[in-house]
């Protein structure tokens, strides 16, 4: 009699033959996954390798969604999510950021470190059920939708069919957010144009906002979350633009640097494939997708790299050819895209020494350099970096326990030649430097935002016969502005008054004698979160809203009725220029030899004199405070930084 129980060697060989007729349909189908991976994910699923299969059984006769499974199945061993309670704690802790109703007791979660939760692999817990839905929606909105008529397969497996983005933790989160942006875009769009029906996205997005914060460490935000509380970083807002765009069928991506060549860490933007195949900046930064005349935030980037839910071949050709990759074993599962912004290149360098280790790419960024890019070893002693940014500068690194360099740092310019800074140490230079970090655009912008702002005083709160006490007519050069009161007679409050649209202030101090040594306080009476940053003392605090076409006063209550004779002023900043009283140190780099100090001095005055090496590349450190420091140039009498090269 034949039994009804089944050995686990019988087990293992049942499930042995319907792996291999699930292959043979599978070359069958075209699908380009390699045996070897799927049965390795398989295997990987443990117990929870049954719910992959329903899915394979699932689609046994429809070919696309049987390749789309084996697409999701195939990679599904690197994806994992973060979970803990510890997550719901720091969930509810950005609510309460977003709301302005921090406590100072929640801040000892600050330092909490994410990656000591528990990693939750896909493979082992998602369902069948799960897989199906996802795949069903997903397919849905690239075939109903007119503009994915020309996307390709292969494309709609990265652009739209991921069930997630990161490691967050999995939510049916395709439903949440179809059931509202797919009811907006319905209502408003029915054309073929995938960038029109992109933009319609983004403008709500755009509108709904989502707070900028990096006071937290945390692992991605579920969909569902975030959908509620709209606060982190630029990976938060890159998040909400993938999983709204993707909802209704339209394909986008998020493209990043490893670290930033200008500022510091690094940065996270998104990307929509157009009908013409090329692939769009938007989102971040208020940029809309345009095909005719894309536009570009202005950050350096040096090395751009796209995520991927598969694995790049090319990653792990690059890997192969230099002995490692960027990114480790997560870094191959992302796709080298800097020629789609900066065209195809390579610079050859000459490396000091006899190098037997691998060979990176390295930008500088604050404490030190930071490898964002992989070494081709050459013929000699040279190494060849391809696909790179002009116009930045780099060091050729040396990768075993720690970063060290490998020759001098080169600059790529525009013309192809490689230009090395080399410093000659017989000839010096006076230089006199401002700033120990890069004005950036954008940091520029905050500054001169503020044009047109006035601030007034009165007797009565209501403001009924305000007087003019100071007006931000030019733009503020320097870290602060004061300015002398226009304003003659004793007020009990102040109200700073923006330009239409934007507000943002560090610090608003006023002072009722020439040699502002006696501080009048104030008070907030507004009531906004975070208002109280415009007197906490702290200049790297400020107080930022949007308020479209309306000037929205801020009100401030003197401690007492006085004549303001001196305005004290700190639009929002990055406190990076030179301060008289801090000290400062100007090192060189000697290439293999590191750095080396050109001396320390206290600043007296908003800049500082140092004589150093002619076309050496220099490092400014303040000693004193900060954290914020860019290596930089010094040619015709001025620093060069990374962001001052076009």
């Amino acid at each position: 009699m034949m039994s009804f129980f089944m050995s686990k060697l019988d087990v293992k060989r049942l499930r042995l033959l319907v792996f291999q007729g699930a292959v043979v349909l599978f070359l069958m189908s075209g699908c380009v996954s390699r045996p070897d991976r799927l049965e390795y994910a398989l295997e990987f699923a443990g117990k929870n390798r049954v719910e992959l299969e329903k899915v394979f059984e699932h689609y046994k006769g429809d070919t696309m969604k049987y390749r789309a499974a084996c697409f999701l199945i195939e990679n599904m061993p690197r994806w994992y999510s973060y979970d803990g309670w510890q997550l719901d704690t720091l969930h509810a802790l950005l609510e309460r950021q977003l709301a302005g109703t921090l406590r100072e007791s929640d801040k000892m979660w600050y330092g909490f470190d994410y990656r000591t939760l528990e990693k939750v692999y896909d493979a082992r817990v998602i369902t069948s059920d799960y897989l199906i839905r996802n795949i069903e929606m997903s397919f849905r909105e690239w075939q109903e939708r007119s503009w994915n008529r020309t996307l390709p397969f292969e494309d709609f497996c990265e652009l739209i069919l991921p069930y997630r983005i990161g490691n967050e933790r999995l939510t049916e989160w395709r439903t949440l957010y179809r059931s509202y942006y797919g009811r907006l875009l319905d209502s408003l769009y029915t054309g073929s144009d995938v960038l029109e029906a992109c933009k319609i996205i983004n403008d709500e997005l755009v509108r709904q906002g989502c707070r900028y914060c990096v006071d937290w460490n945390v692992p991605h935000h579920d969909a569902d979350h975030l959908f509620h509380a709209r606060i982190g970083y630029c990976r938060e807002n890159s998040d909400l633009i993938q999983y709204a765009m993707r909802s209704c069928g339209i394909p986008v991506a998020a493209d990043f640097m490893p670290y930033s060549p200008d500022y510091r860490y690094s940065h996270e933007w998104n990307v929509v494939r157009d009908t013409t195949g090329k692939y769009i900046q938007f989102g971040y930064d208020g940029i809309d997708p345009l095909r005719n005349n894309p536009q570009s935030d202005g950050r350096k980037k040096g090395k751009v790299f796209r995520y991927c839910f598969a694995m790049q071949k090319e990653r792990e050709e690059t890997s192969n050819a230099a002995g490692w990759n960027t990114g480790g074993m997560e870094g191959k599962y992302w796709k080298d895209v800097t020629s789609e912004y900066f065209g195809e290149n390579e610079a050859v360098v000459e490396l000091s020494a006899n190098v037997n280790v691998p060979v990176g790419l390295a930008v500088f960024s604050t404490g030190g350099w930071k490898v964002i890019g992989e070494g081709i070893r050459k013929s000699g002693n040279r190494v060849c970096f391809r696909n790179i940014e002009p116009s930045i500068i780099y060091m050729p690194v040396t990768l075993d326990s720690n970063v060290h360099p490998a020759g001098y740092p080169f600059m790529l310019c525009r013309d192809g030649h490689v230009e090395e800074f080399v410093p000659d140490t017989v000839n010096q230079e006076k230089v006199v430097l401002s700033r120990k970090m890069a004005l950036i655009p954008r940091v520029a912008a905050w500054g001169y935002s503020q044009f047109g702002a006035r601030i007034e005083g009165d007797v009565n709160v209501d403001f009924g016969n305000p007087k003019l006490i100071a007006e931000i007519k030019d733009t503020i050069d320097y870290t602060f502005g004061i300015f002398e009161s226009s304003c003659h007679v004793p007020v009990k409050y102040v109200r700073y008054v923006p330009p239409f649209g934007l507000t943002q202030i560090a610090e608003l101090r006023m002072y009722d004698d020439s040699e502002m040594e006696r501080e009048i306080r104030l008070t907030p009476v507004t009531h906004l979160p975070y208002i109280e940053n415009v007197t906490d003392g702290n200049i790297l605090s400020h107080f930022y809203r949007k308020t479209g076409t309306v000037s929205s006063p801020l009100v401030f209550e003197l401690d007492r009725p006085a004549r303001i004779v001196r305005v004290y002023y700190i639009p929002r900043t990055d406190d990076n220029y030179v301060w008289k009283g801090d000290v400062y140190e100007l090192l060189y780099n000697d290439g293999v030899n590191g750095w080396k100090s050109l001396g320390t001095r206290t600043a007296s005055d908003k800049n500082i004199t140092f004589s150093a090496p002619k076309n050496a590349l220099l490092w400014l450190r303040d000693k004193t405070k900060g954290k914020e420091e860019q290596v930089f140039i010094y040619r015709n009498n001025r620093q060069w930084f990374n962001s001052d090269f076009i």
